[in-house]
């Protein structure tokens, strides 16, 4: 019996699609190399902005010195060059810098988080002693000014404390008391409004369990991934940032299976094809925040929530992709 000719013709074209898909992917690919490449130009931007970051401020926060030693510290530990006396004087200032909670206390947590083989008891009893009496912690004003609104932000920076406060095994005890003063707040269950909080939610499951919400967060992350290869921070926002996507990186890659590899490689493709010539990537942040700065008037304002929001989307991207390559120096503990 011979096939109709219909039938072939289908079955040539849809094997032809697949050929031709499968170069598409296999072209967008990055290499070893454009990968080192990318992360070597994001560190080298980081050091940069953070050297006029402590020159021009003496602020330790908005996600900037902590996930500066984050992103260097991980990608030292997996074998790339950092200039390690201006690391060290990074630690020093940070260091220096970190009672100054002004901008919020989510500095104290990301300092540890950073630095899990720094003990620093005196940022440990700073957090402690911000646990507020339903178990939470307030969340810094540039967090609850983005769109993911209040309730989002609560709940996911007292993820990030608790994630903190288990990094060092002399804290224990005091990590469980505050776990279980927050555990009420946590058992809600209510939809991530943002990548950053499927990132932590999925983080403190693994840490603390339950294990199915381990999954649950990661099979959301890959729903929400865009045919871009990125993610937006907001959930069900269309256009792909260099934030969401390097959080999304670094989770997927904490957390690898047969269902993210292809994730993975799309996302490392994005990143690739939208850093700067800097090593830097830009940020909409009309896309994250809610506050309207459209007005001439608050053009400074505009200019600097983007500084901000590129050192930190920035830092993000270089974190997803440092992921990506294994530990060669096992010696140091790794973050969260």
């Amino acid at each position: 019996m011979h096939a109709h000719p219909h039938a072939v013709r289908f079955l040539i074209l849809a094997l032809a699609l697949i050929a031709t898909v499968s170069r598409a992917d296999e072209a967008t690919k990055p290499d070893e190399g454009q990968l080192r490449a990318t992360v070597a130009k994001g560190l080298e931007f980081l050091d940069k902005k953070a050297d006029t970051w402590m020159n021009e401020k003496s602020c330790n926060g908005c996600h900037h010195m902590p996930e500066l030693l984050w992103s260097h510290r991980e990608a030292r530990r997996r074998g790339f060059t950092i200039d390690s006396k201006m690391f060290d004087e990074f630690v020093d200032w940070s260091s220096m810098h970190a009672k100054d909670t002004g901008a919020g206390l989510e500095v104290l947590a990301l300092m540890k988080i950073a630095m899990p083989d720094n003990p620093m008891p005196e940022l440990t009893s700073l957090i402690v002693n911000g646990q507020q009496a339903d178990g939470s912690w307030k969340p810094s004003g540039q967090l609850t000014d983005q769109r993911r609104g209040v309730p989002d932000a609560k709940t996911n920076s007292t993820r990030l404390f608790l994630l903190a406060l288990g990094t060092q095994a002399a804290d224990q005890a005091t990590a469980d008391t505050a776990r279980a003063k927050a555990a009420d707040l946590l058992a809600k269950s209510e939809p991530a409004k943002c990548v950053d909080s499927l990132l932590f939610r999925a983080l403190y499951a693994q840490r603390f369990g339950p294990p199915e919400d381990v999954a649950a967060n990661r099979e959301e992350l890959l729903k929400l991934q865009h045919a871009d290869g990125g993610w937006g921070y907001i959930v069900g926002e269309e256009q792909s940032d260099p934030l969401a996507t390097g959080e999304a990186l670094y989770l997927l890659q904490q957390l690898p299976g047969a269902d993210t590899a292809g994730a993975v490689v799309r996302g490392q493709a994005w990143l690739v094809s939208h850093q700067r010539e800097d090593g830097g990537w830009d940020i909409d942040i009309t896309r994250i925040s809610k506050t309207d700065r459209s007005a001439p008037a608050k053009a400074k304002s505009l200019k600097d929530a983007t500084g901000i929001y590129t050192f930190w989307g920035s830092a993000w991207a270089t974190m997803g992709l440092v992921e990506g390559f294994p530990v060669t120096d096992s010696g140091n503990a790794p973050a969260p």
